[in-house]
């Protein structure tokens, strides 16, 4: 599936890049899930890492312009792809356009080939990084979850608690198990009852590292002193590679 967002303040435009993408997905054989926004700020208030694949966003909008709102975007989701739509490209533009990583700019009125290649580009591009899941035995048997939806594991009264963008999974399995399967997957055992997972990481504080869960909440997770240098140094790899 290739998750779109749209962001225009001109109804016209979305329903036509609405078109151009859910016939994208009819042709091409692939889910497409569209949201479209009337402006930056309405764009900003439902935005989420992760939450979309590509966004096409106006630069031309009253109080909340394209260009500020990809500014706040890239604050929040460094991978998300950035195209943007105008009618007034500039050199001025395209530099600010640099700044924000963008991957293109649209001429209105939009061309569907151009859209086509786009989304191609992104689709092909999720294939190749195409999400490993884990299989975990659970109460009810097996259940699967995909890595990328695992913020920390954590274990409590002898249990395995796996905090998931979905909420709360409990696991039979151990800890140890868990910590071999995905230590080359950017997870960190940084204590005895804790594994995050680097994608979460939002920063640091004293002996602990913080996250964000599934409702954007910051949660404190302790770094073991034994750990603290190992765990440093596999986090200043992670941030170097990204």
């Amino acid at each position: 599936m290739i998750k779109v967002g749209l962001c225009d303040d001109i109804t016209d435009y979305n329903k036509k890049m609405e078109n151009y993408i859910i016939r994208y997905g009819n042709e091409n054989h692939i889910k497409v899930k569209i949201t479209a926004y009337g402006s930056g700020s309405q764009l900003l208030l439902n935005f989420q890492k992760r939450k979309f694949d590509i966004i096409f966003l106006d630069v031309s909008m009253p109080e909340l312009d394209g260009l500020e709102t990809a500014e706040r975007i890239r604050s929040i989701d460094e991978n998300v792809v950035i195209v943007f739509c105008t009618s007034f490209y500039t050199i001025s533009n395209a530099g600010k356009g640099f700044e924000v990583d963008a991957e293109d700019f649209l001429s209105k009125p939009l061309l569907y080939k151009k859209v086509e290649y786009l989304l191609n580009k992104v689709y092909k591009k999720k294939l190749l990084c195409a999400e490993e899941k884990l299989f975990l035995k659970c109460q009810d048997g097996l259940i699967t979850l995909q890595l990328s939806d695992i913020i920390y594991i954590q274990v409590r009264n002898k249990l395995l608690i796996l905090h998931t963008n979905k909420g709360e999974i409990q696991s039979s399995q151990r800890m140890r198990e868990l910590e071999e399967r995905l230590s080359r997957k950017l997870f960190f055992r940084c204590h005895n009852s804790y594994i995050v997972n680097f994608d979460y990481v939002e920063g640091l504080k004293n002996d602990s590292v913080l996250v964000k869960d599934k409702n954007q909440q910051l949660k404190e997770i302790p770094v073991s002193k034994y750990k603290k240098e190992e765990f440093m140094k596999e986090l200043a790899i992670y941030v170097g590679n990204r």
